[in-house]
């Protein structure tokens, strides 16, 4: 007997919970459209509802961190909302494990739907960290659900986000967890809520056998149509709560049968918003209010962030380092997430946009082959030919630095020239480097001072410096 499932994703909202300008593409420049916020999902999430017996309403992750009430209550805001709007499964991502390990576990107990990965474990054991799956019932069939967390928390983000887990790619998990759903639980249909990235995703359906979908998360992917790779359908909706990925499939006999795909932009014209939602969110945001409006400095060019070598918004934050700190380079991480802030005054509230984690300063002091060493690093965890490999965001940003690589070389020979502030770099000379956070610095901890500053005190005195700020787009990095 055929059955009909339809499938709702949102990934990677980073807590925007509002309405919000977004960045879309255009013929001779970029738009700027007012977009998104859960209150706009959840209107159009229940009207699917209404009109389908079947739904399956998922989060793929990157729910609780992003904004600054997000940050500030460490989550909490997030977890009404998402309560109210009775997503069926949630799935972490890499920011989601930013408050530590036992904030994490607080807030997925609290969310009112199974939290799964099969790749986190606690630390020195095999005991997993989350259920690895859940399994949902229909009318007439049932779906397993497995989840994947991002594989690489521990290696690339700060220390605090894994202590006490470890993770792995899941691949050998993954394939217990299938046999055992297909073979003893005897479900219908396999889907995967990935948090791994787009490419990661497209090689794990190539190695995973029994798949039918993958909903991807991470890379924030605007997917219009999806991927198959031998017989897996895979789909990723954006990011910032812009988007929903809808996927209406036809099963027969534990078989998809036909499947239509729709990118919905939840352009604010076009979608209603769901009252109730729409006043638990303004109640969640009232005692936030008075500190994020803060005024700090008027903008006069759009920030956004993208571009994959070089974005308006991380250039904001690179200056602002030079003008503050005497070095010869700044650096930024190579964020992906953070909504476009528009030309006007400018609060608090877009501060924590444009850099939500508020990182600690550090100045340091590296040799030059060194440092070529770490750009060409994180050039191999953007662009490496193995997906397995990419466990990078975005380009590393930075001020001073002109860059010319072909991202298709082999690993350690994409860099074709590289000049510091207007000279070639010089193996041997030491070059003075702030940046905030670890970033690709990690493992350079000697010759390295802490200062006793902090991104947001940095770029607030730029705009008290500047009075007003533009920032121009031209490129120091460029991709030949």
């Amino acid at each position: 007997m055929a059955y009909e499932l339809t499938i709702i994703q949102q990934n990677d909202t980073h807590g925007y919970i509002e309405t919000h300008p977004e960045f879309f593409w255009g013929f001779e420049k970029p738009q700027y459209r007012m977009a998104g916020g859960f209150a706009r999902i959840a209107c159009y999430v229940n009207t699917v509802k209404r009109e389908r017996a079947n739904v399956l309403y998922v989060d793929g992750g990157d729910l609780f961190h992003g904004t600054g009430p997000a940050v500030l209550s460490q989550g909490n805001t997030i977890v009404e909302l998402i309560n109210a709007m009775k997503p069926d499964v949630f799935v972490p991502g890499n920011w989601d494990f930013a408050y530590g390990a036992v904030q994490l576990q607080s807030l997925a107990e609290k969310v009112n739907c199974p939290t799964i990965a099969v790749n986190v474990h606690k630390q020195n054991s095999k005991d997993p960290f989350f259920s690895p799956y859940t399994i949902k019932e229909f009318q007439g069939f049932n779906v397993g659900i497995i989840g994947l967390t991002y594989p690489y928390v521990d290696q690339t983000m700060p220390d605090s986000f894994s202590n006490g887990l470890s993770f792995s790619l899941g691949l050998e998990e993954l394939q217990i967890q299938i046999e055992t759903l297909r073979n003893k639980l005897k479900v219908d249909l396999i889907i995967v809520v990935s948090h791994m990235g787009l490419p990661l995703d497209v090689k794990l359906s190539s190695i995973v056998r029994g798949i039918d979908i993958i909903l991807s998360g991470h890379s924030h992917d605007r997917l219009t149509a999806p991927i198959v790779k031998d017989g897996c359908m895979i789909i990723q909706s954006g990011s910032s709560g812009s988007f929903l990925g809808r996927l209406d499939v036809s099963i027969d006999n534990g078989k998809i049968t036909g499947a239509a795909h729709q990118l919905i932009p939840l352009y604010a014209e076009d979608f209603p918003e769901d009252q109730e939602i729409l006043e638990m969110i303004e109640d969640n945001l009232k005692p936030y209010n008075s500190m994020l409006a803060e005024e700090i400095g008027v903008l006069k060019s759009p920030l956004h962030r993208m571009t994959l070598n070089e974005a308006p918004m991380d250039r904001l934050i690179t200056d602002a380092y030079l003008s503050f700190i005497d070095a010869d380079v700044s650096f930024s991480h190579g964020w992906r997430y953070g909504v476009p802030v528009l030309p006007g005054k400018i609060c608090l509230k877009q501060m924590y946009q444009i850099i939500p984690t508020n990182p600690q300063l550090f100045e340091l002091e590296i040799e030059g082959a060194r440092l070529l060493q770490s750009l060409e690093n994180n050039l191999e965890q953007v662009f490496s030919v193995d997906p397995f490999q990419q466990k990078g965001g975005y380009v590393l940003r930075s001020s001073n630095l002109m860059m010319a690589y072909k991202p298709y070389n082999p690993y350690g020979h994409r860099i074709q020239h590289i000049e510091i502030n207007g000279k070639p770099l010089d193996p041997k000379k030491t070059y003075r480097v702030v940046g905030a956070s670890d970033q690709i610095f990690k493992k350079h901890q000697t010759n390295r001072k802490i200062l006793q500053m902090k991104a947001h005190d940095v770029i607030k005195a730029y705009f008290s410096l500047k009075k007003e700020v533009a920032i121009d787009e031209k490129r120091f990095i460029y991709s030949i």
